[in-house]
């Protein structure tokens, strides 16, 4: 009876794994119901999120409330040059193949022209540059897939190995890739520097720290919600060619101002990000940031057309309308990993430490002085 008993409990786990196991288990489309198709939609509309997708958001850069400004048509009409899954064929609502293969039938591969074509933001946000000159692997005839290998989980054979991304909020398919992936734990060689990096920064220094270098690309520095220029748009700063990244402590799922010593999270690295300061306003001061009061009220609050609203013009604005009116401002870090330098234009050991060290903010990451000290 025991053996019986045993032997239907092998014969449960066993059936039960293959009912989960993510090669068995695939949506009737798999492109939409991919992470690429999916971006963004919650259960209710058909996707498979966690309902905080940019469907159901407010995004700080663009400052568009899907709310206030059309939802599902204003989604499509201002979102779709950042977010894939705006993109459908006007005859079937599905996605277009084409987006991503050469061919109608989707047997072409996909190009580094075609990835970039929805990822162009990524030069605003992270000043990256998907070229030849500016990567390393793109220089080696590397493609995205190389690195982003298509993959299968529960919700579709279209996923795609990605790596940690702190600025977003979807459920992605998180620790997937790595640079460990292709390259050693320990790559720098037997050379007396090379056994000092390995040994002492491997651990609590991520890769891109230094072999993304300087960042080849402009990128969005600061934007202002509350003053406009003689074209209507909000006034952007923006980072010149060769801007040094903010370095913070990241475990790849939060940030962290950690102490050097007893630290409780050894998972965590240095990484290197942009951080935009967006300045916005919202209805009242204890309201929730994506209360947005939308930027064509915010145009009209401005009395003495002098293309800046104070915080006094918003509030006086339709006799009171937000008379509780605030003006918010909110730093936005975003994930540098792309861009990638060979070894000989990596930031080098100086360009941190010594006296003309100027990479990493050692007093910011919580070192009273320079370590090599």
């Amino acid at each position: 009876m025991k053996s019986l008993k045993n032997a239907l409990m092998i014969f449960i786990t066993l059936l039960l794994a293959f009912l989960i196991n993510p090669a068995n288990t695939q949506a009737k489309d798999v492109v939409e119901s991919s992470y690429h198709g999916q971006l963004g939609r919650s259960p209710a509309l058909g996707g498979w999120g966690n309902g905080l997708g940019m469907l159901e958001k407010w995004c700080a850069i663009p400052n568009f409330s899907f709310e206030k400004q059309g939802r599902i048509k204003g989604w499509k009409k201002q979102c779709g040059k950042c977010h894939t899954s705006t993109y459908r064929d006007p005859a079937t609502g599905k996605t277009d193949c084409r987006l991503c293969h050469k061919t109608k039938d989707g047997k072409g591969e996909p190009t580094i022209a075609q990835c970039t074509k929805c990822h162009v933001k990524d030069y605003a946000k992270r000043g990256d540059m998907f070229d030849e000159e500016h990567d390393i692997h793109i220089a080696m005839g590397m493609r995205c897939q190389d690195c982003h290998e298509r993959l299968t989980d529960p919700h579709s054979d279209h996923q795609f190995a990605k790596g940690y991304a702190i600025d977003t909020t979807e459920d992605t398919m998180k620790g997937t890739l790595s640079c460990t992936k292709c390259h050693e734990e320990k790559p720098h060689g037997n050379v007396d520097e090379g056994k000092i990096i390995d040994s002492r920064h491997v651990n609590k220094i991520a890769c891109v720290t230094c072999h993304t270098g300087p960042r080849p690309g402009k990128a969005i520095k600061s934007r202002a919600w509350n003053k406009f220029t003689k074209d209507g748009k909000p006034v952007t700063k923006k980072r010149a060619p060769g801007w040094i990244p903010t370095h913070k402590w990241y475990t790849g799922k939060k940030l962290g101002h950690l102490p050097i010593l007893g630290s409780t999270d050894l998972m965590a690295k240095i990484h290197p990000f942009n951080v935009i300061k967006v300045t916005w306003f919202i209805e009242r001061g204890d309201a929730t940031l994506d209360d947005v009061i939308i930027a064509p009220e915010v145009k009209a609050a401005d009395a003495n057309k002098d293309r800046e609203t104070t915080v006094e013009e918003m509030r006086k604005y339709e006799k009171g309308k937000y008379k509780d009116a605030t003006l918010v401002s909110r730093e936005f870090n975003f994930s540098i990993t792309h861009s990638v330098v060979p070894s000989d234009q990596a930031f080098g050991c100086f360009d941190c430490h010594g006296k003309k060290g100027y990479v990493l903010n050692w007093k910011k990451l919580g070192y009273d002085k320079d370590p090599l000290e």
